[in-house]
C-alpha cells in the first residue's frame, strides 16, 4: 500500500484509474492495485448463478399478464417487475421448489390444482376454478427438473375455455420430473387482461 498525495485536479476523477484504486484512510489518500477475485465455481456459487440465470430466462421468455401482475405488485413497492420476480423467487428456485409464477390481476381464483403421473410422457391435472363458466381459460406451464433443480424450458399448455377437470398434459419426457404451474385467465393468453395467482406443484411424467 502506497501513501500518495493527489493533485487537486485528479481529485475530481473517479477513484479508479486503470488497475489502480485510490481510497482515503485516516485522512490520507492511499493507492493499491485492483484485486482479481477470479471466477470461483464452488457448488454453492454455481447453484446461485444458475438460479439467477433460470429466473431471468423465464421472465424474458414470457409476456402478457404474467409480466403485468408482477409489474403491478412491484410498482406498489417502488420496484421493477423483473427485479421483483427474480428476488421473490430466488430462494425457491435455488431450493428446487416451484416458484410463484403469477401474481394475480383482477379477481379470478384457482382454488385447487394437482398433477399426478399419467400415461407415458403425460400428467393428469385436476383443478377447481372459482365460478367456472365461459371466458375462463386454464393454462398449465411445465419446467423440467434435473437432479432436483428446475432448469428446463418453461412450456405453456392450454386446457382451453371452460376446462373440465381432470385434463391431460402430453408431450413430456417419460419419467422426468417437472415443476408444474396452473393459472386461470379471462381470455386466450395473448389477449388476457386478468389472471389468477398461480399454484405450483412437483410431479413426474408417466413412464
Amino acid at each position: 500500500m502506497a501513501d500518495v498525495k493527489l493533485n487537486p485536479v485528479f481529485e475530481s476523477f473517479a477513484k479508479q484509474i486503470g488497475d489502480l484504486v485510490f481510497y482515503t484512510y485516516n485522512g490520507k489518500t492511499h493507492v493499491r492495485r485492483k484485486g482479481n477475485p477470479g471466477n470461483p465455481k464452488t457448488p454453492g456459487q454455481v447453484i446461485v448463478r444458475n438460479s439467477l440465470v433460470e429466473l431471468v430466462t423465464d421472465w424474458s421468455n414470457t409476456n402478457g399478464v404474467l409480466h403485468e401482475g408482477w409489474k403491478q405488485w412491484a410498482g406498489k413497492r417502488k420496484m421493477k417487475g423483473n427485479n421483483a420476480f427474480v428476488s421473490q423467487n430466488f430462494e425457491k428456485q435455488r431450493a428446487g421448489q416451484p416458484v410463484e409464477l403469477f401474481k394475480p390481476v383482477g379477481d379470478l381464483k384457482l382454488l385447487e390444482f394437482s398433477a399426478t403421473e399419467g400415461g407415458s410422457g403425460s400428467l393428469e391435472c385436476a383443478f377447481n376454478i372459482k365460478g367456472g363458466g365461459a371466458d375462463k381459460y386454464l393454462y398449465i406451464f411445465t419446467k423440467k427438473r434435473t437432479e432436483s433443480f428446475a432448469d428446463g424450458e418453461l412450456v405453456m399448455h392450454s386446457a382451453g375455455e371452460q376446462p373440465v377437470s381432470p385434463c391431460t398434459v402430453t408431450g413430456l419426457e417419460p419419467g422426468a420430473g417437472y415443476c408444474v404451474y396452473a393459472a386461470v385467465t379471462n381470455g386466450e393468453y395473448s389477449a388476457a387482461t386478468e389472471v389468477s395467482a398461480s399454484i405450483g406443484v412437483i410431479a413426474r411424467a408417466g413412464i
